[in-house]
């Protein structure tokens, strides 16, 4: 009965707006303005509610979670401030978030990428990580005053575009009135840090992960439902747990020539050929070669694809390097070089976020 009443009450909302829209305010969005929305409701436009972006991840407020009723959710949310721990739970099921020591784990003690962060007595939580968690969405979607980011449980009833639609002069409003108290702000109060621009995909667009052999024990466990490319020399191939290990996991192996010459470059096919096919019974089709030679003929007729990459991971930031991807716009591949793994978990959570396709190398690629 509760929760058809709100459903009758969403339905109430929604034609109760769409019978007072005016024309939609045909304005530019202000920069780092977010509204956001849990299922059919929307929430106050403030910083206390503002979205932001810090490292390529997405945080969205716990206000969105503090009233159990806002937006029939499901998941609730605590804090010990003593304990420094904020928690977000539904049913069985809690996410522990350690504000002091960055970490989110379960009740069990399993760890999990991502950590809560504090602003202005306010905690944020990181949206991609929480929405997994609890098997949530969310979406993002332009409007003509800041983009909405609406986090959706199984009960939502509008679709976006009908939830815009409906909820445009409550939106025009609360913009108003948050631009309004922006600019009265003393020059010396600059408010809350603006949120870093997200990183979006381009339609269909692939991410290619390449990593060297060596670093496939540390790479490996960080990459879990996703797959890369891995290069291995002809040496490295002999180890037949790791070319098992990489084809069961769904991932690429391509062949590293090291050869200076076309000569030496074919002595090498042969052995990583016969390598992985003792190992794991598949085919040659990748091979990696960054010195003079023209392998062009060579490669066409053993019938291989050269791999190449388009970015350096070198030291860059996690940030920095989700930059980098978003100034592509076709499939992209990146070589994480110097074995600079540590921004690994937050690219990856950024390449999630902005819907990249993050793909092994296929001979097709």
């Amino acid at each position: 009965m509760k929760k058809n009443l709100r459903r009758w009450g969403a339905w109430g909302m929604f034609l109760l707006l769409l019978a007072c829209l005016s024309v939609r305010p045909g304005r530019a969005a202000a920069s780092g303005v977010y509204f956001t929305a849990a299922n059919d409701q929307l929430l106050d436009l403030n910083d206390e509610t503002m979205p932001f972006y810090s490292n390529g991840v997405l945080y969205v407020s716990s206000r969105i979670f503090e009233e159990s009723d806002l937006g029939d959710l499901g998941v609730s949310y605590a804090r010990s401030s003593s304990l420094g721990l904020a928690m977000l739970y539904s049913g069985t099921l809690d996410l522990r978030f350690d504000l002091a020591g960055q970490v989110a784990y379960d009740k069990v003690g399993n760890l999990y990428s991502g950590y809560a962060i504090e602003r202005g007595g306010v905690v944020f939580f990181p949206l991609n990580l929480v929405c997994r968690y609890f098997g949530l969405t969310w979406t993002w979607t332009e409007t003509d005053m800041a983009p909405l980011i609406r986090v959706k449980s199984g009960s939502v009833i509008l679709s976006d575009s009908d939830f815009v639609y409906a909820a445009t002069r409550l939106m025009s409003d609360r913009y108003s009135e948050y631009t309004r108290t922006v600019t009265s702000r003393p020059p010396d109060d600059p408010g809350p840090t603006q949120p870093e621009p997200p990183i979006q995909a381009a339609e269909g667009q692939k991410v290619y992960l390449l990593f060297d052999g060596q670093d496939a024990a540390q790479a490996l466990p960080e990459l879990e439902e996703v797959q890369a490319t891995f290069l291995l020399t002809a040496e490295q191939m002999e180890d037949g747990d790791l070319l098992r290990s990489l084809v069961a996991g769904g991932h690429a192996v391509a062949l590293r020539i090291q050869g200076a010459t076309a000569e030496e470059a074919a002595g090498e096919l042969e052995p990583g050929r016969e390598a992985l096919w003792r190992a794991a019974c598949v085919p040659l089709e990748l091979v990696w070669y960054e010195g003079e030679a023209d392998l062009t003929a060579l490669l066409a007729e053993q019938g291989c694809v050269p791999v190449r990459r388009q970015l350096n991971a070198g030291r860059e930031t996690a940030m920095g390097l989700l930059r980098a991807i978003g100034q592509h716009r076709e499939d992209v591949a990146v070589y994480w070089d110097d074995g600079n793994l540590e921004a690994l978990p937050e690219v990856l959570e950024g390449l999630k976020e902005g819907r990249y396709h993050i793909s092994a190398w296929r001979l097709t690629a």
